[in-house]
């Protein structure tokens, strides 16, 4: 007996013109682990709002069709006992929390629908427990990296016998040695006989989990995978994310101009701690070098030492004091929100200290529709999606006028076409500019950089990808994954 079965014809979101999906037709097995994947604004999230509940309950609009779930109507389950059944990892996890404690958030769902406490109380350790995390259980939740928070909102769908488990974009957010633990809690899962739909663009850690992949675009299923029927070169045509790393090859084979900046002996530390020592590296005109290295190892804290917010003095050729370092560098920070100021994307876009002229004003035109927000042009900015307040901090990196930039995670959680756009505009802007990529995407990293600085506990190394020395950047993001 299938546990889903999902029969959309069409569902349109209240006020809108077009529907956002149509022609779905679909039955998931119980224990499976289902795939859906496509271009940002396929219908992704819309389609596992449809399968959560979460529509029409929560997100107004017309459903023609239904969802039945242990043979009943997703809709004629009691207020509440949903909850029971299906669980829900959100992109973001702290998007899902209401309390401080991650013990309490854990038991929130069975406080809600009236559990008794001794039970509660068991359940609560032993989800816990089976997450691997008994010693985050008095923590404060604002306290965890990504990866902990993740894992506390997953033992807060155990607590009841879940049948279900949603996960939306569940690698957005993390590096290699994250990605690792979440396919771990994945088999793990699996292996317990629950079932598993993710909506994700990232497919290489599914390789070997998926039973079904579903690749969607315009609001409905174009093409379908059994397991292990996706292929590289179906990635190619379809226009997605890679699925096999040995697949990847270096895209720029710019030559590096002349040497224009250099850093000897730099050292980073946070708080008392040295997490970067003696590292040395030189610049050249045109050169895109790429930051790589596993988590909490010092690549961000080094990206605030080279743009002169951390530091104090160094020997760095575009600033040895942090004033110096300001004046001359530009760093985009992975949470954008920090960046963004203005009343409107067009005025946070002319914002940058430049003279107003008919050709500057066609440079951020150009820019604008470059990264698909010539139509959200006239929109506050703190009402653009998580992607697209990306894609907007990162214009006007490149419309400041600073010697040289520092980009941290630009592409993450964007799908294989935004990033190859992020791609392009890296590479044409970056002309003539030095430009640091600070990155646990391989795929930018392949598409656009010339050298690599690979950080390591035991020191560092600056690959150069127009080498076999490429291959050491694959070998590492493979058994980052073992």
């Amino acid at each position: 007996m299938d546990i889903m079965k999902v029969n959309i014809e069409r569902f349109t979101y209240q006020g809108a013109e077009k529907s956002s999906l149509h022609a779905i037709h679909f039955a998931i097995a119980p224990g499976k682990l289902v795939v859906l994947t496509g271009n940002s604004g396929c219908g992704k999230t819309t389609l596992t709002r449809v399968m959560n509940g979460l529509i029409p309950d929560q997100y107004e609009g017309t459903l023609d069709g239904k969802v039945t779930l242990l043979d009943q109507n997703l809709h004629d389950f009691k207020t509440g006992t949903l909850a029971k059944v299906i669980g829900n990892v959100f992109q973001n996890p702290s998007d899902q929390f209401f309390t401080r404690k991650a013990e309490d958030e854990v038991a929130l769902v069975g406080e809600n629908l009236g559990m008794p406490q001794a039970e509660l109380r068991k359940r609560v350790k032993k989800a816990f427990e089976y997450m691997s995390i008994a010693h985050l259980m008095d923590k404060n939740l604002n306290e965890l990296s990504g990866g902990e928070k993740q894992r506390v909102a997953i033992a807060s769908t155990l607590v009841y016998d879940t049948k279900i488990i949603f996960f939306d974009e569940p690698s957005a957010s993390l590096d290699q040695e994250g990605i690792r633990d979440l396919q771990g809690i994945l088999k793990l899962l699996k292996a317990s006989g629950r079932t598993i739909i993710i909506a994700e663009h990232r497919l290489y850690f599914l390789e070997d989990l998926y039973d079904k992949l579903y690749v969607m675009k315009d609001g409905t299923f174009i093409k379908e995978f059994d397991a292990g029927e996706l292929k590289s070169s179906d990635c190619k045509d379809l226009g997605l994310r890679a699925i096999d790393f040995s697949a990847l090859v270096p895209h720029n084979t710019t030559k590096t101009g002349e040497r224009v900046f250099s850093a000897k002996d730099v050292h980073v530390s946070v708080g008392k701690k040295e997490l970067i020592s003696n590292l040395s590296f030189d610049l050249h005109s045109d050169e895109i070098m790429g930051i790589v290295g596993t988590n909490g190892i010092g690549k961000s804290s080094l990206g605030r030492v080279l743009c002169g917010l951390a530091g104090k003095k160094q020997d760095i050729s575009w600033g040895k004091t942090q004033r110096e370092r300001l004046k001359n560098a530009y760093y985009m920070m992975q949470d954008v929100d920090y960046q963004l100021f203005f009343d409107t994307v067009e005025n946070e876009a002319l914002a940058n200290g430049k003279k107003i002229s008919d050709a500057y004003l066609a440079e951020v035109s150009w820019i604008i529709k470059h990264i698909d927000l010539w139509n959200k042009r006239s929109e506050h900015p703190q009402n653009l999606s998580g992607g697209q307040k990306q894609r907007l901090a990162l214009a006007n990196a490149f419309l400041s006028e600073k010697q040289i930039l520092i980009l941290d995670e630009p592409t993450s959680g964007l799908d294989y076409m935004h990033m190859d756009k992020i791609a392009e505009l890296i590479f044409e802007l970056a002309k003539g500019r030095p430009t640091l990529i600070i990155t646990h995407d391989i795929e930018l990293l392949l598409k656009v950089c010339r050298t690599v600085l690979l950080i390591k506990q035991d020191g560092y190394e600056k690959l150069d990808l127009q080498t076999a020395e490429y291959h050491k950047l694959i070998s590492y993001f493979e058994q980052m994954m073992k």
